[in-house]
């Protein structure tokens, strides 16, 4: 007789089972990475919070509107940037759920107006775990006056202003031509146009017979120009002629008193005086112009801008190494050398002093040398004739020069120290006679 078959009961019961644990497993794997995800963004996010705090900290104290204490103004001073500890920040909302220490740890560079900061930031994440962010920097001591720096026009041919080399008059109109050439007519009087190259500043053409007003300048008018090879040199003459105090002080030279100016020579304004030294290696003279007013009534009229005249040469080398040479000022035929200053009781002949942060006659051709080629000051005086070394062969712009009666002194000058209040090396030496 045949045993009956037996069927096996509960099998899917235990697949279920089994498929419910590892699902179960999976859930708290994945449960356990959203923790871990919503903890690292909680704490991203703190930390983002921190150091927003710490450079918030850091540019507050970079906006100093002085280098001292102002009275009545406290912690605006450069010199109040000290150390500081906030014991408990809470950010506002209450951004990064929880509140944070701000250490703010200062220290002086002896010797220098340096103040390197360190700013710490700490606080306790979600786990009590500490937490820190911390951001360095240096701040420099530079009275903020001299931002206005930035605006000024600069002497050195590597800088660009407008796209275009720095010693071209920001005046001169730029064609933009495929020659990259600019049009300057001085001070937009007579009829000759000079063109410079953008690139260079050199001064490659002359054109004579323009009647076209500066601002109306366009490349139709200097189509065609001879071509020339110059270097522009120019600078500014300022006047105060004072009797007393004396002697001047050393403001007489950064803020000159006037009470006038006196005109330069109409035809020759500034000079290379013919001497065994000067002109060097030029081909022919060079051309001079200035703003000179044409009177002495209208000197009085200019006074408002600073007693102040503007001069532009070109100057033709003859070689390509350069030029050099000693510059002049040359007054009006009623004011010449050794002729009496005029709106005084006594006859004083004038003096012209030359701005230069050197203490000799000797230095570089841009801190303005008694002759321009000099290049250093020495005992020996083979060593001291001009363009004994390197020669100009560049424009050379910010040769100024400080017309003082002659029983007064050249006004000198520290060393530029913004710290005291000092922010300009404004010191003069004689140059003429």
């Amino acid at each position: 007789m045949q045993k009956p078959h037996c069927r096996r009961l509960g099998v899917s019961l235990i697949e279920a089972l089994v498929a419910l644990a590892v699902m179960a497993f999976g859930m708290l794997s994945l449960v356990g990475v959203q923790a871990t995800l919503r903890l690292n963004s909680d704490l991203a996010k703190q930390r983002t919070e921190a150091t927003r705090i710490a450079t918030e900290d850091i540019e507050g104290l970079r906006l100093f509107t002085a280098l001292n204490p102002v009275n009545g103004q406290p912690g605006v001073s450069w010199a109040e940037i000290a150390s500081n500890v906030v014991a408990s920040y809470v950010p506002p909302g209450n951004v990064g759920n929880t509140s944070y220490q701000v250490l703010r740890t200062v220290n002086t560079v002896a010797g220098t107006l340096r103040k390197v900061v360190s700013v710490q930031v700490n606080w306790i994440d979600r786990t009590g775990a500490a937490q820190s962010v911390t951001v360095d920097t240096v701040i420099a001591g530079i009275d903020p006056l001299l931002s206005g720096v930035l605006a000024s026009k600069r002497s050195s041919v590597n800088n660009q202003i407008g796209g275009r080399n720095a010693t071209i008059p920001v005046e001169a109109v730029n064609f933009g031509d495929s020659d990259g050439r600019s049009a300057f007519k001085p001070f937009d009087r007579g009829s000759v146009v000079w063109l410079f190259n953008n690139v260079t500043g050199e001064v490659v053409g002359r054109c004579p017979g323009i009647t076209t007003a500066q601002a109306a300048l366009a490349l139709a008018d200097v189509t065609g120009c001879p071509v020339i090879a110059a270097r522009l040199l120019g600078g500014l003459v300022f006047f105060d002629l004072r009797l007393t105090p004396t002697p001047l002080p050393a403001s007489a030279s950064e803020t000159p008193a006037g009470p006038q100016m006196l005109p330069l020579s109409a035809t020759a304004p500034v000079v290379f005086p013919a001497s065994a030294v000067s002109p060097v290696d030029q081909r022919t003279s060079a051309e001079c112009v200035s703003d000179t007013p044409p009177s002495a009534t209208a000197a009085t009229l200019q006074n408002a801008r600073g007693y102040a005249i503007t001069y532009y040469c070109l100057v033709y080398p003859s070689t390509a190494g350069g030029w050099g040479g000693r510059l002049d000022v040359v007054l009006a035929a009623n004011y010449p050398n050794g002729n009496a200053l005029p709106g005084t009781t006594t006859p004083n002949d004038y003096k012209v002093c030359r701005y230069t942060t050197a203490a000799t006659d000797f230095t570089i051709n841009a801190d303005h040398p008694r002759s321009y080629c000099v290049e250093k000051s020495s005992p020996l005086p083979s060593l001291q004739l001009p363009c004994n070394g390197r020669r100009l062969s560049a424009n050379l712009i910010n040769q100024n020069f400080l017309v003082i009666a002659a029983a007064q002194s050249c006004p000198t000058d520290i060393p530029a120290d913004p710290a005291n209040g000092n922010y300009v090396n404004s010191n003069t030496l004689q140059h003429q006679p």
